[in-house]
This record gives C-alpha cells, structure tokens and sequence, in this order.
C-alpha cells in the first residue's frame, strides 16, 4: 500500500470514528435520562417517605465505598441524600434506605428487606430501634439492640456507611467514633455456685500451664453449646484462660481465647459484666457463685466449667 493511500485510510478511519462517537454521545444524551428516571421509579415511594417535601430525585451513579454496603445513592434536590444499604445480618441480608439531610441529620430510616430469626433478629425493623436512628447526625453514635446483637451490628455498620459517605462528600469533620459499633452489655440471669454438679459434670481440658511466681495460669477447652447441642459442623469446645493465686486459690484473671459457639449470641461471655464476676472468687469456697447470661446458659457454663478445672492443681 503507498504512502498516499495509507494517508486516506488514516482520515477515513478518524472520520468513522468521529462519527461513531458523536452517535453513541447523542444516544446516550437520549437514553441517560431514561436510565435515571428508571432507577428513580424503583425507589420512588420510598424516597418521598424519606424527603415528603421533595420531587425531585436524581441518582448519584459516581461514588466510592470500601465497605461494599452501599448499593445506590440518590439525591433529593435541595434537601439531602438518600443511600440504598444492604449488609448480611444474622440469616439474611438487611436492606435499607437512609435519609440524610444537608444539615448532617437523619431524617428517616426504612427497612426494605429483613428476614432475620424472629424475635431479637426483626427488632431492628420496629419503632424503637428506627427512632433511636432517626434524629442522629452523622457523627453521633448508634446503639445496638440488646439480644439482637448481630442483626442490629449489620443495620448500623450499613447505616454507617451511608454516614461516612456523607460525611466526605459533605466535607464533615468526623473523627470516627460514633461509627465504633460497641456490644451492649448482657443480661444476666441466675445464679450458678461454681462448685455445683450442673458446672461440673462436663468433662474439661486444661492444655495448658504457665508458672509466673505465685501464679498460675491455665488454658483450657470446655464445651459449650456448639459441642453439647450436636448437629454443628466443626463443632469445638470453648477455649479459656484462667490465672489463679496458688496459695490463695483465688482468680486472678479470666479471658476468652477462643470462642465456638453461636455468634452474637454465645460471644456475649466474653463480655466484663460477665468475665468481671470471677476475680476475686476462691476456688475452694462452696459458696462462691456468678450469675450466667441471659439465654447463653450453657455457653456461660463453659467458662464455669473452665474456672473449676483449674481447682486443686
């Protein structure tokens, strides 16, 4: 091919090019607004429970979000923004719709989709957890549901989210504590004498000893819920760390090291309200008891189990 026909070539090329480019501009000027308002119709009742004074929504289609909750954004034209947010809850996927105001405020909170266990796992659908949300700016903090510990840490680290979003975008300074998702503290229930047959009769595991001085501290495996229920996959024993005074016989220290049992529900021993009940306890005082958790009794046993284990060694 000569240099005079490789020239034609090269402008024919450019002006197909040209051409295709100036179409597909043209199209998408066409159908661009038909896309959005598309996306707007979806969510259209919702955005108007969340800003009832506004008509005018547009979606926000260019956004960052590392945390991978936040599915859409929406912005209400001269009111706030809206934030589509989903996050895995205790069974299923918790689906919401938050509303921000430009003052920083929520303003609503809709739940699109909750099929958590029922009881503790829908609270975070009702009036009490949804009015403890709205009215907050987006640098307060959140509280969790008491009992409803997983589905209730989904809702607000989606909810925060949205926050962290807005607060960028917004320019809000945000030192990033009312986004630290805190467990509330447990229920406690009755009381168990540590020396007891119900907090003695399983068999436990000590795996471990350490010598510092007068102390003594032990590692040990006690089965909890996940082992004596039967029918969990890789079920394992709880695992603990318990320090005692070797001449006093007395606790010293107590820590989870690893637990197995349910999630958001069987983690709640490792709380202080719970763990704190054993300093201080003689091992050989008949008397000496703690109160278990609320609704985790056999997991609550465990570490009873795990303390009594370490008597007389």
């Amino acid at each position: 091919m000569n240099h005079k026909k490789i020239i034609h070539l090269t402008l024919f090329l450019a002006i197909i090019a040209s051409v295709s480019g100036g179409l597909l501009s043209f199209v998408n000027s066409l159908t661009a607004p038909i896309i959005n308002e598309n996306a707007i119709a979806a969510e259209k009742v919702t955005l108007k429970l969340l800003f009832p004074n506004t008509d005018d929504f547009a979606p926000v289609t260019d956004f960052e979000d590392e945390t991978g909750s936040i599915l859409s954004i929406f912005e209400a034209k001269g009111a706030g923004l809206a934030y589509k947010v989903s996050r895995m809850g205790y069974a299923n996927p918790i689906v919401m719709m938050v509303g921000i105001s430009n003052d920083g405020k929520i303003v609503g909170l809709e739940v699109l989709e909750l099929a958590d266990t029922p009881g503790y796992g829908m609270k975070v659908g009702e009036a009490p957890f949804i009015d403890s949300v709205v009215g907050k700016s987006t640098t307060d903090g959140l509280d969790l549901i008491s009992g409803s510990t997983v589905s209730s840490t989904a809702a607000i680290t989606a909810i925060n989210a949205a926050r962290t979003h807005f607060n960028n975008f917004k320019g809000i300074d945000d030192d990033g504590s009312g986004s630290v998702v805190t467990p509330p503290a447990p229920e406690l229930g009755r009381t168990i004498l540590l020396s007891s047959d119900e907090a003695t009769s399983v068999t436990t595991t000590v795996t471990n000893e350490v010598v510092n001085g007068d102390e003594k501290t032990f590692t040990v495996e006690s089965n909890g819920y996940s082992v004596l229920e039967g029918g969990y996959a890789d079920a394992k024993p709880n695992v603990f760390s318990i320090t005692i005074n070797t001449v006093t016989s007395v606790i010293v220290a107590i820590e989870v090291v690893e637990m197995n049992d349910t999630k958001g529900i069987g983690d709640k021993v490792e709380h202080e309200v719970f763990l704190s009940q054993f300093i201080g306890l003689e091992l050989e005082d008949e008397n000496a008891s703690v109160d278990i958790i609320s609704g985790v009794t056999r997991t609550s046993i465990s570490a009873i189990r795990a303390v009594m284990a370490t008597r007389g060694k």
